[in-house]
């Protein structure tokens, strides 16, 4: 019988596995442990991999299936391992751990021999899913016209790279790549020609990051017709860093004024309800930050109702035409001349507009 020390030990360097005995007896042949998972290859496992490998029993010998201990990141895990005498698995309860991650497998054959078999994995660190919540454009309620704006709005997970595929007519794809204008809300805009002619258009958002790709489409389709009267663009503020072309070319960033205003009621104005909806507009995608206050005219004066507590404090995002509503509910107290105070302010992510006023008073 030839010796331990002229038979040498094992080692699946493909796997990165390293095999070894843990008795010095003379050994006819050494049991190997094969085709483990996750492999120890360059690429990053994912967090909810599960363990396994394979008892190569192509010698004759056989495991003792009651002698295998399992351990992984040194943790022994065989009361929640599936092992028979061809092979063994575990299926974590949880994610693993990102970075590095060993496994380690003891075990005895039928003849008595004890062996350890180990190797190495990474986990890749953890991601934040794709999502994408909606989509928006303005061409769904009437076909655009020749010299419009194409507007498309995804909102989704922040930090991707976004794009708008523009199906036409069921037959060509149209990419018109988008812009993050701030946190999660990417805008897409295209200059329409005489050219630019589309039935039913589908508009499907994409968003992708670090290889994953997620799609979704908007509810409704979008029609261009060269014969229609064109839709009147917005100005581009002065400084606001937008370079606009001419013909089908996308502009870098969204059109529009960030500064809110209210197309639903006007400074001044009354209220006749209990509770009603501001209405109001801005860059398209910007996130406004709206406060109503109330205040109860008694006693010859003026006396804020909740003190300086708002009745709304909200953020909404802007749609793809700018526009933005917030429902403000009805007080406390009501009466004929309480006041309502509304504060209003956007942001793209990059800038903040001034803040608009609005004063309401109560029938």
């Amino acid at each position: 019988m030839p010796s331990f020390r002229n038979f040498g030990l094992t080692l699946l360097a493909s796997a990165g596995l390293a095999l070894s005995p843990l008795l010095g007896t003379e050994l006819a042949q050494a049991q190997r442990v094969v085709n483990v998972t996750p492999s120890g290859t360059n690429q990053a496992a994912p967090a909810d991999s599960s363990i396994s490998g394979v008892f190569d029993t192509s010698d004759g010998s056989r495991v003792d299936v009651s002698t295998v201990q399992i351990f992984v990141n040194d943790r022994n895990v065989t009361s929640q391992s599936t092992i028979t005498p061809s092979f063994f698995s575990y299926r974590p309860s949880g994610p693993l751990p990102p970075g590095s991650n060993n496994v380690r497998v003891e075990f005895r054959n039928q003849a008595g021999q004890s062996w350890r078999a180990s190797w190495g994995f990474v986990v890749q660190q953890p991601q934040t899913a794709l999502n994408i919540s909606s989509i928006t454009h303005n061409a769904a309620t009437q076909p655009l016209g020749a010299g419009s704006t194409f507007l498309a709005t995804i909102n989704g997970t922040p930090g991707a790279s976004g794009s708008v595929l523009l199906i036409a007519n069921g037959q060509t794809i149209r990419e018109i790549p988008t812009q993050e204008v701030s946190s999660g809300v990417y805008v897409a805009t295209l200059n329409l020609s005489s050219g630019d002619q589309l039935r039913e258009g589908v508009v499907v958002g994409r968003l992708q990051r670090q290889g994953n790709t997620i799609y979704g489409a908007a509810a409704q389709a979008a029609a261009f017709n060269p014969g229609s009267s064109s839709t009147p663009v917005t100005q581009v503020p002065q400084g606001s860093g937008v370079t606009q072309t001419g013909g089908n070319q996308a502009t870098q960033t969204p059109l529009g004024n960030l500064k809110p205003s209210f197309t639903s009621h006007q400074d001044g104005g009354t209220i006749t309800s209990e509770g009603f909806t501001l209405v109001g507009q801005t860059q398209p995608g910007a996130l406004v930050r709206v406060r109503v206050f109330s205040r109860l005219r008694a006693l010859g004066g003026i006396v804020s109702i909740g003190g300086d507590t708002p009745l709304v404090e909200q953020e909404v995002r802007a749609d793809a035409q700018g526009r933005f509503e917030v429902i403000v509910p009805r007080p406390t107290v009501v009466s004929s001349g309480t006041q309502y105070r509304v504060e209003a302010a956007a942001t793209d992510g990059v800038q903040a507009s001034e803040v608009t006023n609005l004063t309401l008073t109560q029938r």
